[in-house]
């Protein structure tokens, strides 16, 4: 580094007042004389221009680049430098020597600098890393601390509150106490001096700030700063006294406040400066005024100072000011150097007229106390003395007294802030009594109260306007204004009473002249003198009470009585109609009830008024008033006559405004407490409600009034909220009730409070929650607000529960009852988790235990559904089968069971509500195992009276619902319950979950009846159990085989077949089984139910195991048990039809069972058992539901019988198979038409006995006519299975017996053949569907549509193998019946118009249809659909072009053609050009050959007739929506004809084409052979048509009709 000595760099020529002088006063801020001599290095540590350090010595690189970039002008550049010597010291460690001695050195020059730098950031830094610093070096620091150590010290003083915090912790972390702090301001005290007397005297703005970078603002705020910092350092000096010791640093502080540089400072323009200076003055003012020149801060402090704005420094200069005056009140009068209108009270007024400038309300508690110790000889002169006040005097004009009139211009100018008011009229008052004290003289005295303090209270009561100098009075403005008046009472009686008369008389003017009703000033005006006489009379009711003397009293009685006078008369004289006249009694009664009684003249003015008056003026605008008035009377006279007559006169007034307002005042008065039920108020109350209910909303207006009251009757209060609640549940009323409701809310919260949490509320609550869901939205939105308004009532009642009692109490009363107004199961369940998440951290269990339904609920909610038989014909679905005819148990009446509006009932809508509330929270893992084994138990139960109730609806009728909806729901319900079950069930494997355990135990035990409800509780315990071996296998458990031998009595039937129908254990199966058999073959106690026991019981062994046991018995014990149970149920004894069929059925399922064993056995039971089977199914009774199960097991056996036959394993068996089978044939049929009327749709067992009963008949080889059986009417039944069935039969049958039929009339002319008129009758009319969706129902085809498709594909399938001629007959019948249109109407609402796109029929094969059961009943619907609109182009493509055309819908017209070119047009194309192709090489080979052409790709048939040497030639074109579009016939190529009859040809042929109805197969090949025919006719000499000149006709007719005039032929139609 260069050795040079420094020098200061050359600058520009500047001018240095205009850049840095404030324009205000230059002064202020040091010596602005540059005293640098450029080139010479100035001493002080402060100054920006200064020699560099050496940074030679540093060793760190980075250190070195860091301090120099520290020394540059960039703000950011010097924060980064500090940042990296920051991270530089974090390297370091103290062990190792800390900070080098260079870097020190360097640093002791940079940081005073740095410490007072222009940017916060560099400050903060820079204290930051001072402290680092010093603990880093520790003790070397301290030969260097007289030079840092006021820069250190004067960062406690900034004015950035982040670098005052810093420079604290930056300290602390060097000096760790208190006591070395204090040790560090006491050793350094000369050090601090000096430098704050170098800063505030020597340097100046130039000194410290470059004005070549530096603006003039921050130059300015930087001195400001460093000279604000040193001073409050001495200040701080003085404070602690003790750190000033009487030697060199004692002379040292004196001199520097002697120095009259200092205290210029109190008028800077820079707040913080001045504040620092203020702090000085009080720290001195504090301690001693021997070291000051009293006279220099007098002309600072207070003459500069109080002349110009203190924003940011109010409180603290009447601080000063406030020490000051009460330690030197001299300081004001012998020091103070200012006179005339620079006094020192009028620079003070000059003062206080600016008011607080910004400070906080403690400003003006200074103002009082520098007031209060100002001196007598400062005040008196300017009040005793002044020549304007004398004068004013003489003259009998008041003057404002300056102190005074400055006051209170500083408290109501705009600026001063509204929560000042009160502490600053209170120092008004103070200030007021100091002048009181110091004047001796009683006229001026007099002249002060009524000048200065009267007219506060005149203010208060009758609110002066705003240019009054008599405004913002504050909140405590009754208060301030007794102490006025008291003030003035204490100074003269008189002016008191004269003040107070002035007040009376004005109150009574006003309400005297004020304006009419008519004006437009009238409400305005009155409510103004209202509120002015309610000012009035709390303030003489307050001062009656502070100052009760005789002659206080007796002028409030005077003035009483002549405001009482006239505030009646001008009632009686004005009717009632300046209602702030009947305010004077309202508030005469209120406040001064004493002095009303107890002067007689003026009670009996008020008593007469009421009697006389008062009832006249009830529909006045005084009313109200008057109302009020009246209740308070009671204790002057008799009001119970006055108030009767009032209410019978208002009740028989007309309808008004005012009527109703009159009306609400008595209501809304103390009269209403003392009401009886009978009372004619109480009485109109309940009828204002009822009105209201009903949509007036005027009438509300009474009723919240009596709600409003607090001194209203419990029980009406009650009773009114209790009415609107309940007609919360009447449509007509909801609306207008929950706008009561919302009224009463906002009105009267507290009567709300209470009514909700009485015992109406949780009522009201539930009733709110209900209309939550109100699918109106006004009425949803209104209901939620009131129930969360009631729900936050509840809860902020400290102590109590009784938001959570409410719900809870909702909650109950909502799962164990069920109404059209029960709220549903999601509420329920949304409230129930808002609870547990609410008080989570509470008793969790009672919480638990209370949300859950108890057993006794449960079992209350079960016994009305398993008290009752299930349907039987549930035994071919249950899993012990027919040991639901064991039940011995009459049917019982019940009676109906309540339902909510969903149809559910009370257990569905508990099960449910558990079932949700377990799924969406955490309900369960707070449960006992009691409690989960209640779960557990309950819900296997209610899931299979579920199950029951889907298979057959209203079987079991949980709920009451044919809304499809409510079935998906159900269905959801059931996979939630099984999905918890499953999920309890995890940990049963690891026999860890004894709930799971102990459930299933008790549904053993609650097995041991031989009551329906044992049978449910069986039924349970099976599928639970069959569900957990599926899950788990082998698992733990006591199976309870060992309890069967004890089960011996038809008691414990149900337990026993429960444990058998489960059991996994072998031997104990195996032994029942043989026992069963044996007990069976033998028969020994001849008893029907024993017998069926025996069976039931040996179908659960078998059901659960199939044949394991039973092919392990020998076959001849088989056999014997075959022919014992032929001989229970012999088909050939006339007493079968007695046998039930229960035991019908359970017998055959036996058989079934030892069938397979013995299929190789000879004997002639093979013969019985067809028997059997085929009287079974012509049973005169199958409708009931108690056949079913015996028709169910009769297939199952025929179908097991004839599976063996086709073994051929037994010739017994195949020779009786072979004799009956026509009869077993027909027998099908007959059960297929007998089962046809009963539908299946809504139950389960005989959908699934129906498809068993189809699956029989599939590939049907009967040898049966359609003449041997009508099957038509089944293709109506209701059953889908049934109708399918039908549907294949006569499917195979239909076009085999057209083959006869074309037979038939080919041989006879005369044989007409039609469709049947039973299958006509069913495509009569077409289904109506809402929309597309209506194909299905309930995920099964809409039956009705399935019918009415499947009978036109059977109308199509005549067309198969038929003759031309029977097709035309065909298509004749259609046509004439217009069938067709209902067809393809109903066809195109499904495929297009009721659908947002039309269906793409692209993934179905249009030109056939195959019943699919892999495929969605929807989708073979569709397919179905768009097959037989292929059908109806292909064989009626006129019918079908007919009603395309005429379609009225243009929409419809477009749509249908699109999707047609689309989708059907190109197979139809492709199989008439097909059928062309075929039908060609017939052609070619005639005697006159015809040669076809034909183009698929242009759709294009070209026919050609070779004439000697040339071609007749035409072309047949089809457009791409044929055959809806016309197809056209061109000419080619015209030989040997002429032109017309050429083009009649074509005609001809294009009209055959397009308008054949005789619905050939292909009208292309009857186009081309009637133009073949016309030209062959015409070229042997064939006479043409002398009418259209064609050989063959459009209907492909010669010429055969002969005219008698001319000769010729013509075609005859």
């Amino acid at each position: 580094m260069s050795k040079k000595p420094f020098k200061s760099q050359a600058s520009s020529s500047r001018a240095v007042s205009s850049a840095f002088v404030r324009s205000d006063d230059a002064i202020n801020i040091g010596s602005f004389a540059p005293s640098l001599v450029f080139g010479a290095i100035p001493s002080s540590s402060l100054s920006y221009v200064y020699e560099p350090p050496d940074l030679s010595s540093i060793s760190e690189p980075n250190v070195v680049v860091a301090l120099k970039n520290l020394q540059k002008k960039d703000s950011t550049t010097k924060s980064k430098a500090l940042e990296d010597l920051q991270a530089y010291l974090l390297t370091l460690a103290v062990a190792d020597g800390g900070v080098e001695d260079a870097i020190l050195e360097a640093w002791i020059k940079i940081y005073p600098r740095a410490s007072i730098d222009s940017a916060r950031r560099v400050r903060q830094l820079a204290h930051q890393l001072q402290g680092q610093i010093a603990v880093s070096c520790g003790k070397r620091i301290a030969k260097y601390m007289p030079s840092i150590v006021s820069s250190w010290l004067a960062g406690l003083y900034d004015n950035d509150k982040v670098v005052v915090r810093t420079t604290r912790d930056s300290l602390a972390r060097v000096f760790t106490s208190e006591e070395k702090l204090k040790s560090l301001w006491r050793i350094y005290q000369s050090s601090i001096l000096g430098y704050a007397e170098n800063v505030v005297l020597k340097e100046t703005v130039f000194t410290l700030s470059d004005e070549r970078t530096t603006s003039p603002d921050d130059a300015l705020a930087k001195y400001a700063r460093a000279a604000g910092e040193a001073i409050s350092m001495v200040a701080n000096i003085i404070d602690e006294s003790s750190f000033v010791d009487s030697g060199k640093s004692g002379v040292k502080v004196d001199e520097f406040l002697k120095k009259k540089e200092v205290w210029k400072f109190a008028s800077d323009p820079d707040p913080y400066l001045r504040l620092a200076v203020y702090r000085l003055a009080t720290a001195t003012f504090t301690k001693s005024t021997d070291s000051i020149d009293l006279r220099i801060v007098s002309d600072n402090v207070l003459i500069a100072s109080l002349n110009i704005s203190q924003a940011g420094s109010a409180l603290k200069y009447v601080t000063t000011l406030a020490v000051i005056t009460s330690k030197c009140p001299d300081i004001w009068t012998k020091y103070y150097s200012g006179s005339g209108k620079k006094s020192a009270v009028r620079k003070l007024c000059q003062f206080l007229r600016r008011g607080s400038q910004g400070g906080p309300a403690e400003y003006w508690g200074q103002i009082k106390s520098t007031i209060q110790h100002l001196p007598a000889s400062v005040i008196l002169p300017e009040l005793e003395g002044d020549r304007e006040i004398v004068k004013a005097e003489e003259l009998g004009t008041p003057v404002e007294p300056p102190l005074l009139e400055a006051l209170r211009g500083g408290i109501t100018s705009k600026e001063e802030p509204k929560d000042h008011h009160d502490a600053a009229w209170n120092t008004y008052l103070d200030v007021c009594s100091r002048l009181l004290e110091l004047s001796s003289s009683q006229s001026y005295r007099d002249y002060l109260a009524r000048s200065s303090i009267a007219p506060l209270v005149s203010a208060f009561v009758l609110g002066n306007p705003a240019d009054s100098g008599w405004t913002n009075l504050g909140s405590n403005q009754l208060s301030n204004s007794v102490r006025a008046f008291c003030q003035v009472l204490h100074v003269s009686v008189e002016i008191f009473q004269e003040e107070w008369r002035q007040l009376s008389s004005q109150i009574i003017e006003n309400f005297q002249k004020s304006p009419s009703e008519q004006s437009k000033d009238y409400k305005a005006s009155q409510d103004l003198i209202l509120g002015q006489i309610g000012r009035w009379y709390k303030l003489q009711s307050t001062i009656l009470k502070e100052q009760d003397f005789e002659v206080v009293r007796s002028l409030i009685s005077t003035a009483l009585e002549s405001e009482i006078k006239a505030s009646t008369s001008t009632l009686r004289e004005r009717k009632g109609k300046p209602y702030s006249a009947a305010a004077i009694l309202v508030n005469a009664t209120e406040l001064l009830p004493e002095l009303l009684r107890n002067c007689q003249q003026t009670k009996g003015l008020v008593v007469d008024f009421a009697h006389e008056d008062v009832p006249k003026l009830l529909l006045s605008s005084s009313a109200a008033l008057l109302i009020t008035a009246l209740g308070r009377l009671e204790d002057i006279t008799n009001v119970r006559s006055i108030y009767e007559a009032a209410i019978l006169d208002l009740r028989n007034a007309p309808e008004s405004t005012a009527k109703s307002s009159a009306l609400a005042g008595f209501v809304s008065s103390p009269f209403l407490a003392k009401s009886t039920k009978s009372d004619a108020l109480t009485v109109l109350v309940k009828e204002s409600l009822v009105m209201a209910k009903h949509g007036d909303e005027s009438h509300w207006n009474l009723v919240m009034a009596a709600l409003g009251n607090p001194e209203a009757p419990r029980d009406l209060t009650d009773e009114l909220l209790a009415d609107m609640t309940n007609s919360l549940s009447i449509e007509e009323d909801i609306s207008a009730c929950l706008e009561g409701f919302q009224l009463t809310i906002k009105r009267n919260a507290w009567v709300m409070k209470e009514f909700a949490q009485s015992q109406h509320g949780p009522n009201l609550l539930s009733k709110l929650l209900f209309l939550t869901e109100s699918p109106d939205i006004t009425i949803r939105e209104k209901a939620y607000t009131l129930s969360t308004a009631i729900e936050v009532i509840l809860s902020n009642e400290k102590g109590s529960n009784h938001a959570i009692d409410s719900i809870i109490e909702i909650i109950n009363h909502g799962i164990e009852t069920a109404g059209q107004d029960s709220l549903s199961i999601d509420a329920l369940v949304a409230q129930a988790v808002k609870l547990l998440n609410q008080n989570s951290g509470r008793d969790i269990a009672a919480l638990t235990a209370k949300l859950l339904p108890s057993q006794t609920q449960w079992t209350t909610a079960l016994n009305f559904f398993i008290s009752q038989k299930p349907n039987p014909s549930m035994s071919i679905m249950e899993p012990f089968a027919g040991a639901i005819h064991l039940i011995e148990q009459a049917p019982l009446e019940l009676g109906s069971i309540s339902r909510d509006l969903d149809g559910y009932s009370p257990l569905l809508r508990m099960a449910w509500y558990v079932a949700k509330l377990v799924r969406s929270s955490s309900i369960y893992d707070h449960t006992t195992d009691d409690q989960r084994t209640l779960l557990f138990h309950v819900l296997a139960i209610t899931s299979r009276l579920v199950a029951q109730n889907l298979s057959i609806p209203g079987s079991v009728p949980v709920w009451d619902s044919n809304d499809p909806d409510i079935e998906y729901e159900i269905h959801r319900f059931v996979g939630i319950i099984h999905s918890l079950q499953s999920w309890w069930m995890r940990d049963f494997q690891a026999s860890s979950n004894a709930s799971v355990n102990a459930a299933m135990d008790l549904l053993i035990e609650d097995c041991r009846t031989s009551l329906a409800s044992s049978y449910y509780f069986a039924s349970a315990y099976i599928c639970t159990m069959t569900e957990l071996t599926i899950k788990y296998g082998d698992f733990p458990y006591d199976e309870k085989t060992s309890l069967l031998d004890e089960m011996s009595t038809p008691v414990h039937f149900f337990a026993k077949a429960a444990i058998l129908a489960t059991s996994r254990n072998t031997k104990v199966l195996s032994k029942f089984c043989n026992k069963l058999v044996d007990d069976l073959t033998s028969n020994k106690s001849g008893d029907l139910d024993d017998f069926l026991r025996h069976l039931v019981l040996l179908n659960c062994i078998h059901r659960m195991h199939e044949e394991e046991f039973l092919a392990k018995i020998p076959k001849q014990r088989l056999v014997f048990l075959v022919k014992q149970l032929i001989s229970q149920v012999d088909s050939s004894k006339p007493a079968f039809l007695e046998v039930p069929p229960h035991v019908l059925s359970e017998t055959m399922k036996i058989l079934i069972a030892v069938l397979g064993p013995l299929k190789e056995t000879y004997g002639s039971f093979w013969q019985q058992l067809l028997d059997l089977v085929l009287q079974t199914w012509l049973h005169p009774d199958l409708t009931h539901d108690n056949h079913v199960s015996a028709l169910f097991a009769g297939l199952q056996l025929y179908e097991q019988l004839k599976k063996l036959s086709h073994e051929e394993s037994n010739d017994d068996l195949c020779d009786a198979w072979a004799e009956n089978q026509a009869s077993l044939q027909r027998g099908l049929l007959e059960l297929l038409i007998k089962l046809s009327d009963i539908p299946d749709s809504s139950h389960e067992p005989r959908k699934i006995l129906n498809e068993l009963l189809a699956r029989q008949l599939e590939n049907f080889s009967g040898k049966v006519t359609l003449e041997d059986v009508d099957l038509y009417p089944v293709l109506a039944s209701e059953s889908l299975s049934l109708q399918l069935s039908a549907y294949e039969i006569l499917h195979q049958k239909i076009p085999e017996a057209q083959e006869q039929a074309s037979l038939e009339k080919a041989l006879s002319k005369d044989f007409i053949s039609k469709l049947p008129e039973e299958l006509l009758s069913l495509i009569l009319a077409a289904p109506k569907l809402e929309s597309p969706a209506e194909v299905v129902l309930g995920g099964d085809v809409n039956p009705v549509v399935q019918s009415y498709l499947l009978s036109w594909k059977l109308v199509f399938d005549h067309w198969t193998n038929s003759s031309s001629a029977l097709k035309a007959e065909y298509a004749a019948s259609l046509k004439d019946g217009a069938y067709l249109e209902g067809l393809l109407d109903c066809a195109f609402d499904i495929l297009i118009n009721k659908r947002f796109k039309p269906l793409d029929a692209s993934q179905f094969e249009v030109s056939y249809y195959i019943p699919r059961p892999t495929e969605t009943a929807e989708n073979n619907m569709h397919w179905l659909i768009i097959h037989l609109y292929y059908l109806s182009l292909k064989h009626l493509p006129f019918l079908s072009k007919a009603w395309w055309r005429d379609t009225t819908s243009r929409q419809k017209v477009v749509a249908v053609e699109a999707w047609t070119e689309k989708y059907i047009s190109p197979k139809i194309i492709a199989s008439e050009l097909n059928a062309v192709s075929e039908w060609a090489p017939s052609q070619a080979t005639s005697e006159t050959p015809l040669i076809i052409r034909i183009s698929t790709s242009t759709r294009e048939i070209t026919a050609s007739i070779p004439i000697d040497d040339q071609f007749m030639q035409i072309a047949v074109r089809l457009p791409q929506s044929y055959p809806l579009s016309r197809a056209t016939v061109d000419s080619i190529h015209r030989v040997a004809v002429d032109e017309k009859k050429w083009h009649s040809w074509i005609m001809t042929t294009q009209g055959v084409i397009n308008f054949s109805s005789a619905g050939d197969e292909c009208a292309l090949i009857d186009g081309l052979q009637a133009w073949s025919k016309n030209v062959n006719a015409t070229m042997k000499g064939q006479t043409e048509c002398a009418i259209c000149y064609s050989v063959v006709s459009q209907d492909k007719q010669l010429p055969g009709k002969k005219c008698s005039t001319c000769k010729k032929l013509f075609h005859g139609s």
